[in-house]
């Protein structure tokens, strides 16, 4: 069973949704911020959609069409049955397609030459699709520097690990910590960790981190000057995530 896909991610995520119900609320405000398009195209193109879990009917609704992307053979139908109703009320058209989009990225992009692109908490996971640390950061490097000129978008992972068992799974949604947000800083300040401590250290503290947590490889996702949305992620009973989220307008 893949913890990223198939069926046992399904119903996790079916039930722990009112555990993510703030973390949800989060992602809806930051997908709000979306750039504006230049042009009449509204195109959404998402990329890891599995069954749009954590994304709001709603926000769908505001596209023409929704082109979804996934390797789950799952997420395809998934989709249909969480968002078609609302998408065909709002005469969106939906297609859904089991593919690589990763891996083929170029055809992607030439396929939606004006569309919006959504990295749905899929970068992130891409350290355990490859093998080894410095092979999924080259991969990610890759992917972003193929984004350069397009509007695009990504909610992924930057760490996860334990915290004490009141702060996750089945607490409160007043426990959850608020959204932050930082400005990611230029990559040599970086590299030096100048902004990673400050925004770890506070999701540190109120999480109530235990041990050391996973780095996803995901700090370099995001050119210099992105504002970035901090969104804890309450992922299952004493472990949470700490996803990172922004929108890049060329």
């Amino acid at each position: 069973m893949n913890p990223s896909g198939g069926l046992f991610w399904h119903w996790h995520a079916w039930r722990h949704q009112a555990q993510w119900r703030a973390t949800c609320a989060d992602i809806a405000q930051w997908l709000d911020q979306m750039p504006p398009a230049k042009d009449a195209s509204c195109e959404l193109v998402i990329v890891g959609a599995s069954a749009g879990w954590m994304v709001p009917s709603a926000w769908l609704q505001g596209f023409q069409t929704v082109t979804t992307y996934d390797l789950d053979r799952w997420a395809a139908p998934m989709f249909r049955l969480r968002h078609g109703a609302a998408l065909r009320a709002s005469r969106t058209d939906l297609q859904c397609k089991t593919a690589d989009a990763l891996g083929d990225l170029d055809a992607v992009l030439h396929a939606h030459p004006r569309a919006l692109v959504l990295f749905d908490n899929v970068l992130g996971q891409l350290r355990f699709h490859t093998p080894s640390v410095e092979e999924a950061s080259r991969r990610i490097e890759t992917i972003t520097t193929r984004m350069h000129g397009r509007r695009w978008g990504s909610v992924h992972d930057a760490f996860s690990g334990r915290t004490q068992s009141h702060i996750s799974g089945r607490a409160s949604n007043a426990s959850v910590p608020a959204m932050q947000q930082s400005v990611q800083p230029p990559a040599p300040q970086q590299a030096q960790g100048a902004a990673r401590p400050v925004a770890l250290g506070r999701f540190s503290r109120q999480l109530h981190a235990q041990g050391e947590w996973l780095d996803h490889l995901t700090d370099q996702v995001f050119p210099a000057g992105t504002r970035v949305h901090h969104i804890a992620w309450p992922y299952s009973p004493g472990y949470c995530h700490w996803l990172q989220a922004g929108w890049i307008n060329p």
